[in-house]
């Protein structure tokens, strides 16, 4: 059991490497979202952003057409405006469709040169990120358990978030 410390402090060695595994993760989400975009710069020249590349993909997901609210809980969004702007935008690009009239109940599927977009999108990623993880193979074994814990960690910021917010230290 790890020894008692007074309300919620953490050793200093502790705390520098909760620091570290901060900047790393950092720079993984910068290095991420540079890959994404060089990677649609390289089988469309849309100047597709981040937040588009990212709608994109999940309207794409099990080409199941997707409300603005699964959207953003997909992507663990709550920026609905930027959302909205993204998806004008893709719409503008004819690369998504509408799908409904009623505003609430919209949704939205990918085109056809969206579909072809994300598929070549795919097949870059496949021709170069894959071949690169496959020479990392003990890594590659580990990606399961790694992305359990990327996904419990999130939570532990979205709880840190939440007590910040409203102003309750622990």
């Amino acid at each position: 059991m790890p020894p008692e410390h007074p309300a919620g402090e953490m050793p200093a060695e502790a705390e520098r490497g909760l620091a570290d595994f901060e900047f790393a993760l950092w720079h993984l989400g910068a290095a991420f979202a540079r890959w994404r975009r060089d990677c649609f710069a390289a089988v469309c020249d849309l100047g597709l952003g981040g937040t588009e590349a990212s709608i994109l993909h999940v309207v794409h997901m099990n080409d199941t057409a997707k409300g603005l609210s699964e959207i953003g809980r997909i992507l663990h969004r709550d920026d609905h405006t930027n959302l909205q702007y993204g998806v004008k935008k893709l719409l503008r690009l004819g690369l998504l469709e509408k799908r409904g009239a009623a505003r609430k109940t919209m949704t939205y599927g990918v085109s056809p040169r969206g579909r072809e977009i994300v598929e070549a999108y795919l097949a870059e990623r496949r021709r170069t990120l894959l071949r690169l993880y496959a020479r990392m193979a003990p890594v590659t074994g580990e990606l399961s358990e790694t992305t359990t814990l990327m996904h419990l960690l999130s939570g532990v910021y979205d709880q840190a978030s939440d007590l910040v917010i409203n102003h309750q230290p622990e």
